[in-house]
């Protein structure tokens, strides 16, 4: 349940859409919300604030106040609390906390400032977005292939370890990533102990997993 048919109701709106069934409140809406009720996406409801939000609440899961008014939302906060409903502030820490979040599958980075600065969590994921990109995708798949085979070759845990660090922190792995993932899959072998790598080089990365040659 939204409060709040303005911008940040609609930001809020088409991220909770993804998930679950999404009521917007408000005497009015933006443009993007009326689109997206026209879309199926949200249910939007004339209302003023805060007369009838007990019944608008009434079965919610998450409430959102996201008013302009920062002493309604607060109202509106605690009605929430009182009938059992969890809260998302847009202003600051309720109980549920939405990061922004940074995907490179299977890679997720999330970032949150607690409340206290949104913008500031917009820039940081900008900034990794231009950092992360998709050769970390790629180290995570080739990371988690070569888990398997050292724990079929190499007994030792510690060896393990030692030899997944040398593996991400190899530069030319880093490197052949943006060229090929089976080159770079070739090259990860190489860390293994000498008596493995020749039945190693043999073998070919699993199919399924994603090339760039």
């Amino acid at each position: 349940m939204i409060f709040g048919g303005g911008d940040v109701g609609e930001r809020k709106a088409r991220l909770f859409s993804e998930h679950a069934r999404v009521a917007v409140a408000s005497l009015d809406f933006s443009s993007g919300l009326i689109e997206m009720a026209e879309d199926g996406k949200v249910d939007l409801v004339r209302a003023s604030l805060p007369q009838g939000a007990d019944d608008l609440l009434r079965g919610a899961f998450i409430a959102i106040p996201a008013t302009s008014d920062p002493a309604l939302n607060i109202q509106l906060e605690e009605r929430a609390e009182d009938m059992g409903v969890l809260v998302n502030r847009v202003d600051g820490v309720g109980e549920v906390v939405v990061p922004s979040v940074v995907r490179r599958s299977p890679v997720v980075v999330a970032i949150s400032t607690l409340g206290e600065s949104p913008a500031l969590s917009k820039y940081l994921r900008i900034r990794l977005e231009e950092v992360l990109d998709e050769r970390y995708a790629d180290m995570a798949r080739l990371l988690g292939e070569m888990r398997a085979v050292l724990k079929e070759r190499v007994s030792e845990q510690a060896d393990r370890k030692r030899i997944l660090w040398e593996i991400i922190s190899d530069e030319k792995v880093w490197r052949l990533l943006e060229e090929s993932y089976e080159k770079a899959y070739k090259r990860a072998g190489e860390h293994l102990p000498s008596n493995e790598r020749d039945s190693f080089d043999a073998g070919d990365p699993q199919e399924s997993l994603h090339r760039r040659d």
